[in-house]
């Protein structure tokens, strides 16, 4: 049987690693003509350019990674079936649920390269890329990475701790200098919200420095006049789906701690989990697929079948994600009902052979 598993472990890999090469081949052809546009801006040049786009592949890899997984073993046990090799196993006397097993198997060990991957890699080189963008295209940010977001507007050097998304910044603090490079004033606010065309601080704390000292005050919210605008964070901000799982847990509590809404970030949160579990679903799936309906069918075929299947199973969890949202429904729960419709079906297609 450890042979059997080794055949098609090495078949399933290698399939999923060829699909792989395709879908993200694919992703990093239609970024690279979408950054094509920038460049000439600043110092967005060629270099640059790839530069970026390679630090934000290996996002797009731990994202298309279930369907790869769904199309490599479509490809690979599909070839295996038109070749009979699965119907000599299965006279040899090993069952259609010996093989998912040892299809399972292979899967968690991919799994365990891919959420490294995502975990640990992505969120780093996604963070990385955007501050070369942003730097390379004269947008006025001098860095976005573990101290923060820092900007300079003026006479004033804006530290954000924490980007929450577009017009939401926390843990904020802008140092005033005056002509003589002295600095004036330090404002600290807990958070800031952009509404109705202009910054509002809340949490308020300023410093203000003179020769005689410093002077403190305090206020529940004040006014803030600045050039900083929502389009240029958009620019810079990580998306949640594009954090790793222990910041997104740290941002949930800080959040928490400051009464503000956390439902995206807790969405996102178990979003992390579910590309692991999709790429066993995706794997789980296809064998039924191989041993009914694809045995006698053509490679384009199957790779068709893949994508809508694949597609399908995006789409639904999209759905989901958006309706428990909207609705207000238990992150875990709205996001594992796609799953679960998936496995009862292959449980069921599995039963019917």
């Amino acid at each position: 049987m450890k042979l059997i598993d080794r055949y098609i472990a090495n078949t399933v890999v290698s399939g999923t690693l060829i699909a792989l090469l395709v879908v993200v081949g694919l992703d990093v052809f239609f970024n690279v003509i979408d950054q094509i546009e920038s460049l000439g801006k600043g110092g967005y040049t060629m270099t640059t350019m790839l530069q970026y786009v390679a630090l934000t592949t290996p996002q797009s890899l731990y994202e298309l990674f279930p369907m790869a997984a769904l199309l490599g073993c479509l490809m690979g046990m599909g070839a295996l079936a038109a070749n009979s090799e699965l119907t000599a196993m299965r006279a040899s006397g090993v069952s259609i649920w010996r093989i998912v097993r040892s299809v399972m198997q292979v899967g968690v060990l991919m799994l365990v390269v891919a959420v490294f991957v995502g975990e640990v890699i992505a969120p780093v080189a996604e963070q990385y890329g955007q501050h070369l963008r942003v730097a390379a295209t004269d947008r006025g940010v001098s860095f976005l990475g573990s101290r923060g977001l820092w900007v300079r507007d003026d006479t004033r050097f804006i530290n954000a701790r924490r980007v929450l998304d577009q017009s939401s910044l926390a843990d904020l603090t802008v140092y005033e200098f005056d002509d003589a490079s002295r600095l004036k004033e330090a404002t600290h606010a807990t958070h800031a919200l952009f509404r109705e065309g202009r910054w509002t601080l809340h949490g308020v704390r300023q410093s203000a420095f003179s020769d005689v000292g410093v002077t403190v005050s305090h206020a529940e919210t004040l006014a803030w006049p600045s050039l900083l605008t929502p389009d240029l964070l958009g620019i810079v901000m990580l998306k949640p789906k594009n954090m790793s799982a222990t910041d997104i847990d740290q941002l949930v509590d800080y959040l928490d701690e400051n009464g503000l809404d956390t439902r995206q970030y807790r969405f996102a949160f178990w979003g992390r989990f579910m590309t692991p579990i999709s790429s066993l679903v995706m794997l789980f799936i296809s064998v039924p697929f191989v041993f009914s309906s694809l045995r006698s069918v053509s490679a384009g075929q199957r790779i068709f079948i893949g994508v809508m299947v694949g597609f399908g199973f995006y789409i639904l969890s999209q759905v989901a994600s958006q309706m428990g949202q909207v609705y207000g429904l238990p992150p875990l729960a709205a996001m594992l009902v796609p799953n679960t419709i998936f496995v009862l079906l292959g449980i069921h297609a599995i039963r019917r052979l």
